[in-house]
């Protein structure tokens, strides 16, 4: 049947009633085949047990259930596991003596997923929590919740008069309802399960791969929570552009980015939007009296990227962190000097050794400072640079006054979260004075020389000069902030 509606076309030609009684008949025809799954996997962990050769994963070539299971269905290796993990919560066993089936740990709602009420998804919601405290909740009450459970997956109202029924609840609602079952049954179960997050909290670090670090960790609740108000404070909700709220966080606060893990095999892999440096993109319905309004193009988990990066900038800024080797922890990126003359090359990080691009080097130096460091054909040390470039608070402070925030216009990262840029570089002879510095984030400082916006300071004040296709005349704008202050009227 399904094959014949593909083939005749007849999906888009339904009325808006006919595609909603088609999800809903998929739903429960889902739900059906999600249950024949589970009980097929039942079997093949019940068969994969004993003597190594007569186990059927053995057979097949798998040297898991899992593995089976996930080649056989040809869903991933997370699918595979959750069809595992259901099958190990309604497995029967057989009495020894006549053989018939015992009850399942989960025996009232194994009923339920078998007439087709419940799918995978809504097992493991309801079952999930109540696994958690399984230690702490004895077999009278989980039975007791089981039951409960599964009147609830069929709609059942238990505290009406008659049982009455009620619309079945998502998988959403029977894990809030699990949930308040556990905190009757296990009240002290938030202690042990902190005491499991403390030993399980962890933060690492892996070695550069294709240009970038993969992270992953488990973070405390708390932690994880003023790590995510860091970073919604600099990610203005005004900036649209192609978020993708399936990738590394819906929110900062989603942190699955898996938020407490975050691993950098799928982050925004497959989104190209911010490649090749800023790039907005004017909006045909947008527009005021000032030009159009620009759309950051870059995803949610490159912009949580960029805002950890300027987070950790101004943490090191504070110089209150403790001093390493008697100096505050200052990120060293070193070159040499005949790249950085010919402006391209690679750079080493100091504390890690990784060589990255000499664009790293340009703003690390740009933000902080370079110090000439001569080495002679045998790499003896002859001359040490002591000259410092580096914007002193006073005027960081002014220029903050001034700029408001990042100078690239339709970026919203204040001034505190920005890096101050010397206009004309230091290299070429550019002073470090309050006439010759403006404010970017992390990012544009970053891109800066990836993009078409230039900047050029008019008698103290900064001005940029966009793409043909924000400005064909190619006019300089003095730029204006969306952070500063507006004088007061009269």
């Amino acid at each position: 049947m399904v094959r014949d509606a593909f083939g005749a076309e007849q999906i888009p030609g339904m009325s808006d009633a006919d595609v909603a009684e088609l999800l809903a008949v998929a739903g429960r025809v889902q739900r059906r085949m999600e249950g024949v799954q589970v009980e097929a996997t039942v079997q093949v962990g019940g068969r994969s047990a004993g003597l190594k050769e007569e186990r059927m994963t053995t057979r097949y070539g798998c040297a898991k259930p899992a593995d089976l299971v996930r080649m056989l269905v040809g869903t991933d290796t997370r699918g595979a596991a959750r069809l595992v993990r259901a099958a190990r919560l309604v497995r029967r066993d057989r009495g020894i003596t006549d053989g018939v089936f015992l009850p399942a740990r989960y025996q009232a709602l194994r009923e339920v997923m078998v007439d087709g009420d419940l799918g995978l998804a809504g097992l493991l919601a309801a079952t999930d929590p109540i696994e958690q405290s399984a230690r702490r909740i004895s077999d009278e009450n989980r039975v007791e919740a089981d039951r409960q459970l599964a009147d609830f997956a069929r709609g059942i109202d238990a505290g009406a008069d008659g049982d009455a029924p009620r619309p079945v609840p998502l998988p959403e609602d029977l894990g809030v309802l699990a949930r308040v079952m556990v905190a009757y049954l296990d009240p002290d179960g938030a202690e042990p399960a902190e005491e499991a997050a403390m030993r399980g909290r962890y933060f690492s670090i892996g070695k550069v791969k294709d240009g970038a670090a993969p992270v992953r960790g488990s973070l405390l609740p708390e932690v994880a929570a003023q790590l995510a108000l860091l970073i919604d404070s600099l990610l203005n909700p005004k900036v649209n552009g192609a978020d993708d709220p399936e990738q590394g966080g819906e929110s900062a606060n989603g942190t699955s980015t898996d938020a407490g893990t975050t691993d950098g095999e799928s982050t925004d892999g497959e989104s190209t939007g911010a490649r090749g440096g800023v790039r907005f993109e004017p909006s045909a319905d947008e527009e005021t009296e000032e030009g159009p309004i620009f759309t950051d193009t870059r995803t949610r988990g490159q912009k949580v990227h960029d805002a950890l990066a300027a987070i950790l900038n101004t943490a090191a800024r504070t110089d209150l962190f403790p001093h390493l080797g008697g100096a505050a922890p200052t990120l060293t990126v070193s070159a040499t000097a005949a790249d950085l003359a010919a402006g391209h090359g690679w750079a080493r990080i100091g504390h890690t050794g990784d060589l990255v691009p000499l664009t790293a080097a340009l703003q690390t130096g740009c933000a902080g400072g370079i110090q000439r460091i001569l080495f002679d054909d045998h790499g003896r040390i002859v001359s040490i640079g002591t000259s410092g470039r580096i914007f002193n608070a006073l005027q960081r402070r002014a220029i903050t006054i001034r700029d408001g925030g990042c100078v690239i216009p339709g970026c919203t990262i204040p001034a505190t979260w920005c890096e101050v840029h010397h206009v004309q570089e230091h290299a070429d002879g550019g002073p470090t004075h309050t006439d010759n510095g403006a404010l970017l984030c992390w990012f544009h400082h970053r891109t800066l020389h990836l993009t078409e916006w230039v900047i050029r300071m008019n008698h103290g004040v900064p001005e940029v000069r966009g793409p043909a296709w924000w400005d064909p005349h190619q006019h300089w704008h003095r730029t204006r902030s969306p952070h500063h202050r507006q004088p007061a009227p009269g």
